[in-house]
């Protein structure tokens, strides 16, 4: 006798596979017949809006939220769990529709190389007040959480919603990185890298770089006039004695490198601020008579991010086919495909989580364990990838049960932290060996976050912070994080070079430490706001403002719910609802 599709696939086990389907699929599958359209309704069912929210705007596939287990199934990222708190009575679908819609990026802090999108001038409605110059002409940083400037030029009703749409933000030290629902990154002002050197190749190697190559190519192929290249920048002395005259203009032997150059300047519509990123398999080379740079136009959508994280002066992204790609570099302008050669394949043990330490990175990969790497081999001539000079955790790799490992956090200099399904024992991974850390905690632990110098510790009820050097932990430093609200919880932290932002599960957000050089990345107002009006902060010196308290980020006087926060080296963003 044969059995209904409703008896053979209950609702239960629908709901268990949906996190294994893209959007396209269920919607797919949502067509297939009547059970499966009443069940997959995209006007009626909650269960199906909450699965796409988690997917679209909830990913644990960066360091900003664990991975999901069967002893933490009901884990709700930090997005999910504020909205819900916040409006009870709302669908889901309608808090997709508040997360895809209303949400807006906000910055503040250091004004260097655009890096908050914008600059006090492109602006141009900043009040004085918000602005840190102590006096002098010179501007320092904003003091105030600004909105970004994002597809604000008329006819932005034709941009795709995905692609308006910010699934997360991260902050690195010179830069913002901004991730769309439709998988394109961007990235905040002139440099991500500052100029310093991040996990790329080693001292002394470089990257092969086609534009150079195919430049100086271009240049030897052409005749010499009068000892200098005709019609272009670089000109080059000639060697030799020719004495012969140029008769008319030669065309522009740049023109192509200055397409090719265009065509990946593609910026936010009206913000010349925010810089889409690409990798370098967009670029094409074409050797035939004269060698020619081109873009692959068919490649510049293909590849679609679906996290990001960002260290010191690095980024690392996860695309949807399970690649990681790295900007490591100050002359990296497109990502780099790495490699892990000698470990399984993608297909078999894919890339389940990424995180960016100071000045090194870990992913972990499913069945095998975190894999951490400072360097990479120099990309080669008529190769699109690189691989890491990478080392293995041991004994990271299991992929069930309570020692399956959930979370981790980098530090600096190869310094990982992390913790298991059983949420019972803090490890770390430095100096090439692995020992539990003993501090005194309370509750499971189910969540880390790490930067620079700073570990934060989260349990089920508490959040505690300790300081990190040379991959030593300093039990002195050792303190639970507490707010003067007793009503508010602390659920998401991120920490800068010398301060740092916490989010509570309201949505509200809170800043503390050193406010360097009048940067303005606490958020709090002028210096006289912070230390005489409000009380909870203190002069350290002529341009430094220390605050020691977590202290409640206003925006301007309207209530706000905050979805999502990142420190940046001297800048902080968030994402939040007004």
């Amino acid at each position: 006798m044969s059995h209904s599709i409703e008896h053979e696939l209950p609702p239960d086990i629908i709901e268990a596979a949906l996190p294994y389907l893209s959007t396209q699929d269920i919607k797919n599958l949502s067509l297939t017949n009547r059970y499966f359209h009443k069940l997959l309704d995209f006007g009626k069912s909650n269960t199906l809006w909450h699965e796409l929210f988690h997917k679209s705007f909830g990913s644990t596939h960066s360091d900003a939220e664990p991975l999901v287990s069967q002893q933490n199934h009901e884990y709700m990222s930090c997005s999910e769990a504020i909205l819900r708190n916040r409006h009870p009575d709302k669908s889901w679908c309608d808090l997709y529709k508040l997360r895809s819609h209303d949400v807006r990026f906000y910055t503040w802090g250091c004004l260097k190389h655009a890096r908050l999108g914008f600059t006090s001038i492109s602006h141009g409605s900043l009040p004085a007040s918000w602005i840190n110059n102590a006096g002098m002409r010179l501007q320092f940083g904003v003091n105030t959480p600004v909105a970004v400037p994002w597809f604000e030029d008329e006819g932005n009703e034709k941009s795709p919603e995905a692609d308006q749409s910010i699934a997360c933000i991260s902050g690195g030290g010179f830069s913002f990185q901004v991730l769309t629902r439709s998988g394109k990154l961007y990235m905040t002002g002139s440099t991500y890298s500052g100029g310093h050197k991040g996990p790329g190749p080693r001292e002394g190697e470089h990257d092969f770089n086609s534009f150079q190559q195919i430049i100086m190519d271009t240049e030897r192929s052409l005749t010499f006039f009068n000892g200098r290249i005709p019609h272009g920048r670089g000109a080059l002395p000639f060697q030799g004695n020719s004495s012969a005259t140029l008769e008319a203009p030669h065309e522009n032997i740049y023109a192509n490198f200055e397409d090719v150059e265009r065509i990946l300047d593609q910026k936010i519509p009206g913000n010349k601020h925010m810089r889409r990123l690409f990798t370098r398999e967009v670029i094409k080379v074409e050797r035939g008579g004269a060698p020619v740079l081109s873009v692959d136009a068919t490649k510049l959508d293909v590849i679609k991010f679906t996290s990001v994280s960002s260290g010191r002066s690095h980024i690392l992204a996860l695309s949807a086919e399970g690649n990681v790609y790295s900007w490591d570099g100050p002359d990296v302008e497109q990502g780099v495909k790495i490699a892990f050669e000698g470990l399984p394949t993608k297909e078999t043990n894919p890339v389940i989580k990424i995180g960016c330490g100071w000045n090194f990175n870990c992913v972990s990969i499913y069945n095998l364990g975190l894999v951490v790497w400072e360097s990479r081999e120099p990309i080669r001539e008529n190769e699109t990838s690189a691989g890491a000079h990478y080392k293995v955790i041991p004994s990271t790799g299991q992929v069930s049960g309570e020692g399956k490992i959930v979370d981790f956090a980098c530090c600096a200099n190869m310094s990982v932290f992390f913790i298991s399904a059983a949420g019972d024992k803090l490890w770390r991974y430095a100096n090439e060996t692995v020992d539990e850390v003993k501090l005194p905690f309370h509750g499971k632990l189910v969540k880390l976050v790490g930067s620079y110098t700073t570990l934060a510790i989260f349990t089920e009820n508490h959040c505690y912070a300790v300081k990190v050097t040379e991959g030593h932990m300093r039990p002195e430093t050792f303190m639970e994080l507490e707010l003067d609200d007793e009503n508010e919880k602390l659920i998401s932290l991120s920490t800068g070079d010398y301060h740092t932002v916490a989010l509570t599960s309201s949505g509200k957000i809170y800043t503390w430490g050193l406010e360097s050089e009048l940067c303005g990345c606490l958020g709090l107002g002028s210096r006289d706001e912070i230390v005489n009006e409000r009380r909870v902060g203190r002069i350290e010196n002529l341009r430094s403002t220390l605050v020691l308290k977590p202290s409640k980020v206003k925006i301007g006087d309207s209530d706000y719910t905050c979805v999502a926060i990142t420190a940046g080296g001297w800048q902080t963003g968030a994402l939040i609802v007004k």
